[in-house]
């Protein structure tokens, strides 16, 4: 087997470090060389000592009637060798993928004696540092007969490889790709049945409610909850904007409808620095600019702004039920949240698992894959519980759900909250500020403790900050317990208009203004500015403080419009055009990431150029097909269970959150 090691590696490699070692890189260069080698090597292969014969033998069968076919010049040996990566130009610019052409590969067929010979597209990371180049490890892909098993490529690579100071970094058996019979699993099947059936129900449904509304007669509620031309006009319906303080709060729609695409911006951030890039020089560039910076990372305060909505909403409603009854029913009121998000987060997690492994492929499509299908194996039950935040921190399932689960055990604490507030009034306000100021100072201590710095140049420390300050309930509770005071004194004054003078309104308008662009300006500092010049303690202020702040604004902002006195403001928020997307902002949560992997990260073949343009359709692209998809969704698994909720509580007009 020693024998023959070097032939693949050769094979593959030669291209990769021509340029440093002096060979050609083009093909006909290359060609007599490996005409030369093999016919050097093809008498003295040797496999009767090898334990691994069984499937070395057709590798090399193949790899040698491969070069023979190179000689004659054959089209598919041609067509195999032109889907190579070749050594990229730009790599001190950033350019360090080559995936040569997937598709090219994939495509390759040819039958022998030997057997079909098929195309397998492999890609590995190479350590180049033995070549002494300031580069980090460079992505190569090549494509080798669909016989060759990762293992035997990665070890034969490897061995050519340590002339040259040079090795493999990744593990390929992640990173090929070839035709492969896959069988459904028990899960998938049972998904298909699951799905089918619910969905031909819900045609069912739907047909005989149009047909029994052109035969004018009234469907029976069943047929009206679930069906799809019900739920559609329920979304897409629009009410006038209030011409009085009401406790609908129009300007609540643009908030919840601009949140949700600010996060959809954040998001799509996120992929955008974390793909294969020709060009990561300029997207550095952009990262670290005002313009990058606040697109970025202020998409994180959107989900502040939920949480505070959540507290305020949650406050007014049980408010109003323990002033109508004077009571809580906890089961009911539990239950009610439950039913409420979990089908269709629960659909969400067995789509995922029953089908993410045959959603289609590309380079980095199985590493992704698997990281999706391990981790909700793992920590499912967890997430339909609300508890991955804690129990599953490593391994959360859609890791973005993390807010559900905060999000849910706040509303199970909420009783102990409001039914103090509710029975002792102002004087229960200062335990409610004092347990906000607690989390604050839960996450300044932590910082401090730990020496935490959110600048990705700095140290990292133990790497957990994200789960002690960002993702824990007790570190994130500050902004919805504000929340629950702003609701409470909404609720209180909801009889009543408050009209505050011009000089009251200016002052708070500055107010509002000066906290948004401190933390604005402070963003830029702390993530991206040197972070030698300031101490940890600026961090710590930072990341205990600016959820708090951008909270207030936007409550300064529904406080005003609430009360008659944003103008424009309370013109654009109310504006009919949100009222949809606000009905939809859950279910687009849910699944805008699901359908950012699938459309883009899971399915690259090959390296991005980047530009803030081609970001800014990234983002409408993925707002309009998260629109649709949410829109499915809520119809299918959302608004028909929040229906049989209502029906089975009996509950008429509920404020929904």
């Amino acid at each position: 087997m020693d024998q023959y090691r070097p032939l693949l590696g050769v094979f593959i490699l030669t291209f990769l470090v021509g340029q440093a070692i002096g060979s050609p890189t083009d093909l006909i260069g290359l060609v007599p060389q490996f005409v030369e080698f093999l016919g050097s090597q093809s008498s003295t292969w040797n496999f009767t000592n090898s334990s691994t014969a069984e499937w070395d033998r057709p590798c090399v069968n193949q790899l040698e009637l491969f070069v023979k076919a190179m000689q004659n010049n054959e089209a598919w040996a041609v067509n195999m060798y032109d889907s190579w990566g070749k050594v990229p130009t730009g790599l001190f610019f950033g350019n360090i993928y080559e995936f040569g052409n997937f598709d090219q590969c994939r495509r390759v067929q040819y039958s022998h004696y030997y057997g079909k010979i098929g195309g397998q597209h492999c890609t590995m990371m190479v350590n180049v540092q033995g070549l002494q180049l300031p580069l980090p490890p460079i992505w190569y892909s090549i494509c080798v007969p669909d016989v060759c098993q990762p293992r035997m490529v990665s070890e034969l690579v490897n061995t050519f490889l340590q002339n040259y100071g040079m090795q493999i970094v990744n593990n390929l058996d992640t990173f090929c790709y070839k035709d492969e019979e896959q069988s459904f699993s028990a899960l998938t099947i049972t998904a298909i049945v699951l799905f089918s059936c619910y969905g031909a129900f819900l045609v069912v449904v739907t047909v005989s409610h149009i047909v029994l509304i052109y035969a004018d007669k009234a469907p029976p509620s069943f047929i009206n909850r679930f069906s799809a031309y019900t739920n559609l006009l329920k979304i897409t319906a629009t009410v006038p904007q209030s011409q009085t303080k009401t406790e609908s709060m129009d300007c609540v729609n643009g908030i919840r409808a601009l949140s949700m695409i600010w996060i959809i911006i954040n998001h799509v951030h996120d992929a955008a620095l974390g793909l294969p890039t020709t060009n990561t020089v300029i997207r550095t560039e952009y990262t670290n600019s005002y313009y990058g910076v606040l697109f970025h990372r202020l998409g994180g305060k959107a989900v502040d702004i939920f949480l505070m909505l959540s507290g305020m909403l949650v406050a007014m409603k049980l408010l109003r039920e323990l002033d109508r009854k004077r009571k809580l029913n906890l089961a009911e009121l539990y239950l009610h949240r439950y039913i409420r998000i979990t089908p269709a987060y629960a659909a969400m997690i067995l789509f995922a698992l029953a089908f993410v492994n045959h959603l289609g492929e590309g380079v980095l499509y199985k590493l992704l894959a698997e990281d999706v299908f391990n981790a909700c194996s793992t920590s499912w039950w967890s997430a339909l519980l609300y508890v991955q935040n804690y129990v599953h921190h490593p391994h959360m399932c859609f890791p973005h759900t993390w807010y559900l689960s905060v999000d849910m055990q706040l509303y199970f604490l909420s009783p102990l909250i409001l039914i103090p507030l509710w029975k002792y009034g102002k004087r229960f306000v200062p335990a409610v500020v004092f347990l906000a100021l607690l989390s604050i100072a839960c996450v300044f201590s932590t910082f401090m403790v730990n020496g935490y710095r959110l600048n990705k140049s700095a140290p990292v420390g133990d790497g957990l900050w994200p789960r002690k300050t960002y993702h824990a309930t007790h570190a994130r509770m500050s902004v919805w317990l504000f929340g629950v005071l702003f609701g409470y004194f909404l609720h209180r004054t909801k009889s009543r208009t408050i009209r505050l003078p011009k000089r009251a309104r200016v002052l708070g308008w500055v107010l509002a203004a000066g906290m948004l662009v401190l933390t604005c300006y402070s963003l830029k500092q702390v993530y991206v500015g040197d972070y030698d010049r300031f101490s940890v303690v600026v961090d710590a202020f930072y990341e205990s403080l600016h959820r708090s702040f951008w909270s207030f604004g936007v409550m300064w902002l529904i406080f005003i419009c609430v009360n008659g006195q944003g103008g424009l403001v309370n013109e654009f928020l109310s504006w009919r055009f949100w009222q949809p997307m606000a009905k939809l902002s859950y279910t687009m949560y849910l699944l805008h990431i699901m359908i950012q992997a699938v459309t883009v990260t899971m399915h690259l073949k090959s390296p991005l150029y980047f530009s803030a343009m081609d970001l800014i359709y990234r983002i409408f692209g993925l707002v309009g097909v998260s629109a649709v998809a949410g829109g499915i969704w809520s119809i299918a698994f959302e608004y028909p269970f929040f229906g049989l909720e209502k029906k089975l509580f009996k509950r008429k007009g509920a404020v929904q959150q």
